[in-house]
């Protein structure tokens, strides 16, 4: 029995979180020595959806644990992986790194690429960046440029490719999605034909946000142009060429699950998040794990509730109010550009 579970924005770069890793592997694992050998085995796949740890070397260490626990892993890069340290800008930029960091999924058998995983199930990696076109809904008057409040921003180097610019136009996305490439095209070609002839479960996801509905409208959001530095088009064009069942993706830490208006497709963002962030959930977290998606004995998991997502379920989207809330940070309020930095990924 195939089972499909969902997480993003794991952050093992803090102990905490690393942690929880450790703990959740070892209960999983766990399932394996309780089922007696009557029951149909069980084969779990996870698909984790960027922001796993800027260090390689705690990269490598949270990808053993899970794939010890899980049959198979699924992974694309966010923007943490490839920020670049600066004793480490002689060895490579961040696309140097980005190879390195394939290199070590193939290693360890973490999956990178669009994979049949069983007669009823294609997972379907999407490869992506942010570009700030994206953005097509008005801006909050005095609210600061993404530039200076994200880290990537300072912290990624793309120095092997002069074309690409980090900001200012699209060419860094355009970069990213050209990667999807030949073997996405060949599995959209197999997924079609598998479609017509027995009907197949299929699960994207990406970091980043294919749709700004999928994002909370500017006037609640503490950093408003959040909104330039979290999508693309060119990842929008993808889903809805592909029309997965689920597309899941990560970035900007809101838990979500949810259908928008005009596809068929549910939207999920199940992120672990920073330890401050676990803190508030619930029982403080307590009993937290990833999301299971699909099995072969149920179909489609329910549905789960979120507040954002519940929000957008009851309220229609207003994007062309342009007040902020009172906790919104604009000019006037004058932040720190260290909790800025911290704040916003």
């Amino acid at each position: 029995m195939v089972k499909v579970f969902a997480i993003s924005d794991v952050h093992t770069d803090y102990k905490e979180n690393l942690a929880w890793i450790e703990s959740h592997c070892q209960e999983v694992r766990g399932l394996d020595h309780g089922q007696s050998t009557s029951q149909e085995e069980e084969e779990r796949v996870l698909i984790v959806a960027g922001d796993v740890s800027d260090d390689l070397d705690i990269f490598r260490t949270t990808f053993e644990h899970l794939v010890s626990a899980y049959h198979h892993v699924f992974f694309v890069t966010g923007n943490h992986e490839l920020w670049v340290r600066k004793k480490d800008r002689t060895r490579y930029d961040s696309l140097g790194k980005l190879r390195e960091i394939v290199r070590i999924c193939d290693d360890l058998g973490v999956k990178t690429r669009p994979t049949k995983v069983s007669e009823q199930v294609w997972i379907v990696p999407m490869w992506s960046w942010y570009h700030a076109s994206w953005d097509k809904e008005p801006d909050i008057p005095g609210a600061y440029p993404i530039e200076r409040v994200m880290m990537d921003f300072h912290a990624c180097d793309w120095s092997s490719q002069p074309h690409i610019r980090a900001s200012g136009d699209d060419s860094l996305a355009a970069y990213f999605d050209g990667m999807n490439g030949r073997e996405y095209a060949e599995a959209l070609d197999q997924i079609k034909r598998d479609r017509l002839e027995s009907g197949v479960f299929v699960v994207s996801f990406s970091h980043f946000l294919p749709h700004q509905e999928l994002l909370p409208e500017k006037r609640w959001l503490f950093y408003p142009n959040l909104a330039k530095a979290a999508g693309s088009d060119y990842l929008a064009r993808r889903v809805e060429e592909l029309q997965p069942d689920c597309h899941v993706y990560g970035h900007t830490h809101f838990t979500q699950d949810q259908k928008i208006q005009g596809t068929g497709t549910r939207f999920v963002q199940w992120p672990l998040g920073y330890p401050k962030e676990m803190k508030r959930r619930r029982n403080g977290g307590l009993g937290w794990s990833p999301i299971m998606l699909w099995d072969t004995k149920d179909g489609h998991s329910p549905q789960r509730s979120s507040y954002w997502s519940d929000f957008y379920r009851n309220n229609d989207r207003k994007a062309h109010i342009v007040t902020p809330a009172p906790y919104v940070s604009v000019k006037s309020s004058s932040p720190s550009s260290v909790s800025m930095k911290v704040h916003i990924k």
